[in-house]
């Protein structure tokens, strides 16, 4: 007889649940993405359906679902077993189903989602608030919108008879303890639940109902949920559940502010929309977002206020090589006003997005006529955000294009660029955007992950006993030597030697099971390989430019302009 381990297995494929939380990619027979385990902006993450299991390139982990569940959710496999067996329908025996610790807290807040939605339904006020606020009972329902009566200790009571404690409700930030006993946290309040990516309750956010709420001066519009063990306000989006799978398929996230605009936007068909929801934006967010898709389109208020509003987050986005456009609003409407008012003016106001810089660029055209403001406002709203840009060939695009609104050379705004920078740097800056002084640079990420697919696969042909696979592999291994210079090349060469020679070996046989491909698949990877080589190359030249600038040197200045130019050609060609 099967064991309960089995049948969930044999019901859910790995592609299926891993699938859930990260947006998985074709690679030959297997699946690949960026891990959630490390940060990466290669994707070194492989998924074997054939095998139902998983391995990380990158930091190592590995196994089959119960595995990914444990790392992803951090529980013990008594819940992971618990969470797959109810995706799965696999009825689990008593002797498994006794938990205790995190279930038991989920048990909880999955009751206080029922109670919620049940006041809502009885409560002429909540229901008449969220009518005229645009909000139709399917995306009531979506969302699992509720509704906290104004008694002090309805749900805290509720929550006894159905046999769970105080101290678990506590646990989970439902009900605060005070001299007198426990007491609800949420009263008089719309309740919006937050789920994680797997679709469990993990806290709320509440909002004044007028004329209902009698706390309102002394919390304020909205009380979230505090930080508990399982909600975690750096890392929580509104509406992730909601939006996943949209995100996923569209390749793009779309952020909004609060929690109407979230509903109001996937009403109106915009999906893939989430929503920060007041909690201050971290670099665990950030990893939450890259998960899903490196495009973010930024909803912001169509003026100054709205530009500082988003530039932290842009900054912070964008210093991890991430894509981030923006498109603001007509002035003084949210995207909840703007929807409910003229929802097809909202769907085309979020076509018009541009590049974050771009829009930052004619802001300041648009905004100051005199080049004196230009070049005040250039530092203050362009600068800050060059200086956090990871893609350096971004960055000095940028740069050009303040020289042609300015009407100044390149190098010009480049030199102005490197002053301001070398004035305002603090300690983040100075580790991360440092003139460099001498020596070589690290080889990049994707440049050594394209280096590596080929030594893997030169390294798997190198014994076969085809002479034409046995040519390739030399062939490859001639050609990487040219591509990549002896130097780079030998220590490639002696990095992927012994255990790291049988890692970047398997990764080639479960990306390329059928040999066949593999003479034009090199001859991909070799022009991929050079393309790398070229942004490297420019990455360095841009260094050399600005020593060259820091030391005023015209005769080095103009020699690194030339080669700068040069690799931009290359770069150019297809």
């Amino acid at each position: 007889m099967e064991s309960s381990v089995e049948m969930i297995k044999n019901r859910l494929s790995i592609a299926e649940v891993i699938g859930s939380y990260l947006k998985l990619e074709k690679a030959g027979v297997n699946l690949k993405a960026r891990c959630p385990f490390h940060n990466e902006r290669t994707p070194s993450f492989f998924v074997s359906p054939e095998r139902g299991t998983f391995h990380c390139f990158g930091c190592g982990k590995g196994g089959d679902i119960f595995t990914f569940v444990e790392e992803i959710e951090g529980v013990e496999f008594k819940e992971a077993l618990k969470v797959l067996a109810e995706r799965s329908g696999v009825s689990i025996s008593k002797e498994n189903g006794n938990y205790s610790g995190t279930g038991r807290l989920r048990a909880v807040l999955l009751e206080a989602v029922d109670f919620y939605k049940r006041n809502l339904n009885t409560s002429a006020e909540a229901n008449k608030y969220l009518e005229d606020r645009g909000v139709k009972q399917t995306s009531i329902d979506k969302f699992q919108l509720g509704f906290s009566g104004v008694g002090w200790r309805e749900l805290s009571e509720h929550l006894i008879r159905k046999g769970f404690s105080s101290v678990d409700a506590e646990r989970v930030g439902l009900v605060v303890k005070s001299s007198k006993g426990y007491y609800d946290r949420f009263r008089g309040r719309i309740i919006f639940p937050f789920f994680d990516l797997g679709g469990r309750p993990i806290g709320f956010s509440a909002r004044v109902l007028p004329g209902v709420t009698e706390d309102s001066d002394k919390y304020g519009k909205y009380i979230n949920s505090p930080e508990t063990s399982l909600f975690h306000k750096s890392k929580v989006f509104y509406g992730i559940k909601e939006a996943n799978i949209a995100i996923r398929s569209l390749d793009k996230t779309i952020l909004v502010e609060g929690q109407l605009d979230v509903i109001l936007a996937h009403q109106a068909g915009v999906e893939n929309a989430i929503g920060v929801s007041g909690t201050a934006f971290t670099t665990d967010h950030i990893s939450v977002l890259k998960r899903l898709s490196d495009n973010l389109l930024v909803v912001l208020d169509a003026d100054e206020a709205g530009f500082r509003a988003s530039e932290k987050v842009v900054r912070m986005v964008l210093s991890v090589g991430m894509n981030v456009s923006v498109v603001a609003l007509p002035k003084g409407q949210d995207p909840a006003e703007l929807i409910r008012v003229d929802c097809e003016l909202f769907k085309s106001t979020l076509n018009k997005e541009l590049p974050f810089l771009d829009y930052a660029l004619a802001l300041v055209r648009d905004g100051y006529k005199d080049n004196s403001k230009r070049e005040n406002a250039i530092r203050s709203y362009l600068y800050p955000v060059l200086a956090d840009t990871y893609n350096e060939i971004e960055k000095d695009r940028s740069l050009q294009d303040i020289a042609n609104l300015l009407g100044v050379a390149p190098d010009a705004s480049r030199r102005d660029f490197e002053k301001w920078l070398s004035l305002h740097k603090n300690a983040e800056l100075a580790t991360r955007f440092v003139v460099p002084t001498s020596g070589q640079k690290s080889i990049p990420p994707p440049l050594e992950m394209v280096a590596g697919r080929l030594f893997g696969i030169a390294s798997m042909l190198e014994q076969s006993k085809d002479e034409n696979e046995s040519a390739l592999s030399a062939k490859i291994l001639q050609d990487l030597n040219s591509v990549l210079g002896q130097n780079t090349f030998s220590a490639l060469s002696e990095k992927y030697k012994n255990e790291k020679r049988e890692d970047i070996v398997f990764e080639v046989e479960t990306q390329y099971p059928d040999r066949f491909v593999l003479p034009n698949e090199t001859k991909v990877l070799l022009e991929r390989l050079r393309r790398e080589v070229h942004k490297f190359q420019f990455s360095q030249a841009i260094d050399e430019l600005r020593m060259a600038e820091a030391d005023d040197d015209e005769e080095r200045v103009a020699k690194s302009l030339l080669k700068c130019q040069e690799i931009s050609k290359k770069l150019s060609q297809p």
